[in-house]
């Protein structure tokens, strides 16, 4: 593979280690990954590809609720891919922020963004899919119909997105129940948990609660098949759930209690916590006060030390994070700092040469630009009669001098000793004209005395223009020819190849 596929390789296989890791639950090497994977994600050039990375990231940081960072990396996810017209990558952000806004409760929040995705052109990047992976739509319809129908439920959808989520849902359901007889793939039964879940809400909602319980005791019979303790603690902390819809008040304590050990055996702290609130609700219902008492007063105990040990890992996992940015920012600028000449600032030569071949390219595609080597007059006589800190001083202001009358994106390169390159990017002959007589002047008519009261310096000027088939050694021996006949002319002057 070329050296750009082996880069895009790299990335995948760290974003592959970011999510393996998370599985693991080893979040230390997940956020190491997922760093990893973003430096070279934007090594790469790709804004698809750095897109994906931030994602990574995001959800490295929510698995320690660190919804700030997550929240930064999403978003600069989807300015990422939008800016780049990447359907597939913007769709893969709404999708991914919509599931970690659905574990935080944000249902309405999940609805509205969804409702926005399938408003937009990138729509069509729900129908892509992975080698191996389901395409985003089904995620799309999972997170949407739980999302809607439990902020209808509780009556937090905004007015103005009611009747769009009423009638994007009854499509959503029937793309889920598809997935539930259809032919399925190993990726899709993966997700029959999450798919009865959805639909567990949206018969919730239809106020088919005897439905509803089914599909919950359909989930846990899946889930205890499965040997997951944690996809056992979610079926049964849902169910549970469907309980309190009824009243069936010792069936939601009885699910609760179950939910709390499986959570505990999956060492999941949190979840647990979650599960035992539930719990304590159910004895409240049934007017056990003692009993709900106790269970929220271990519950407060438990979360104190609990908070206390996600501050302290999502600490760590933003140290990592951190280290890698400075790296990351070191690297630029030592990169950065190989294309500058270190007395001047300017770029060297081997900036001047990057950008010529560019501006040669472009003039291959019909857009000519110019290029002018430039040489300080007599430059040997002032270092012989001033000495070398005057000579240095002397190149320090002239690039100052001219770098003020360029524009931003054109270059003024030192190109060795006291010779400069300068690259005028698609200006013709007449206009790169104009500008070398108005640098040459700038030069002349400078005050230099607050250098040396008897200093004066000026400049000449070897012009030539970029056209199609140049290439680089034959544009500056062009312009180093025009170059010799200014100097041949006298000195102080501008000629042309």
């Amino acid at each position: 593979m070329d050296g750009v596929s082996d880069l895009r390789q790299l990335t995948l296989l760290r974003r592959d280690a970011t999510y393996l890791a998370l599985d693991l639950g080893d979040l230390q090497a997940a956020m190491t990954h997922a760093v990893a994977c973003l430096d070279l994600a934007r090594t790469s050039g790709d804004a698809g590809l750095t897109a994906r990375a931030h994602v990574a990231v995001a959800l490295v940081m929510l698995d320690v609720y660190d919804d700030l960072g997550a929240d930064g990396h999403f978003r600069e996810a989807d300015a990422l891919a939008r800016a780049a017209g990447e359907v597939r990558d913007v769709a893969l952000v709404a999708v991914n922020a919509s599931h970690y806004e659905l574990e935080r409760g944000r249902n309405a929040a999940v609805a509205a963004r969804l409702l926005e995705l399938l408003r937009s052109p990138f729509r069509a990047g729900l129908d892509s899919a992975e080698p191996g992976v389901p395409p985003l739509s089904t995620a799309f319809h999972i997170n949407f119909v739980r999302g809607a129908a439990l902020a209808l439920q509780a009556g937090e959808l905004p007015p103005e997105l009611v009747e769009e989520a009423r009638a994007q849902l009854p499509v959503s359901v029937r793309e889920l129940r598809a997935m539930q007889t259809g032919p399925q793939e190993v990726a899709v039964l993966r997700l029959q948990p999450e798919i009865l879940e959805s639909l567990v809400a949206w018969e919730l909602l239809s106020g088919r609660v005897p439905v509803a319980r089914a599909l919950a005791t359909e989930r846990v019979r899946l889930a205890r098949a499965s040997g997951s303790q944690q996809a056992l603690g979610r079926a049964l902390l849902d169910r549970a759930r469907v309980g309190a819809v009824d009243a069936r008040w010792a069936d939601m304590e009885r699910d609760a209690a179950a939910a709390v050990g499986a959570f505990q055996r999956a060492s999941l702290d949190l979840l647990a916590a979650q599960a035992r609130q539930v719990q304590a609700d159910a004895q409240a219902r049934q007017g056990r006060f003692e009993q709900a008492f106790e269970v929220q007063r271990d519950l407060t105990r438990r979360l104190e030390g609990l908070y206390r040990e996600y501050f302290q890992q999502g600490a760590l996992l933003r140290e990592i994070e951190r280290q890698a940015s400075e790296a990351e920012v070191r690297a630029e600028a030592f990169a950065e700092a190989a294309l500058r000449d270190p007395l001047t600032g300017a770029p060297n030569r081997a900036a001047a040469m990057t950008h010529l071949e560019t501006l040669l390219t472009r003039a291959a595609g019909g857009h000519p630009s110019a290029a002018a080597l430039l040489d300080l007059d007599h430059f040997k006589g002032v270092n012989d009669r001033y000495g070398h800190v005057v000579g240095d001083a002397v190149l320090v202001r002239a690039v100052q001098v001219l770098t003020r009358e360029i524009r931003d994106h054109d270059c003024l390169a030192r190109f060795g000793g006291e010779e400069f390159l300068l690259l005028l990017s698609g200006a013709s002959l007449p206009v790169a004209r104009r500008v070398c007589e108005r640098l040459r002047a700038a030069l002349d008519t400078h005050d230099w005395t607050d250098i040396h009261p008897e200093l004066h310096v000026t400049a000449s000027f070897g012009l030539t223009v970029l056209t199609a088939g140049d290439e680089p050694t034959q544009a500056l021996q062009a312009a180093d020819q025009a170059l010799y006949a200014a100097k041949a002319a006298g000195r102080n002057t501008v000629r042309e190849a």
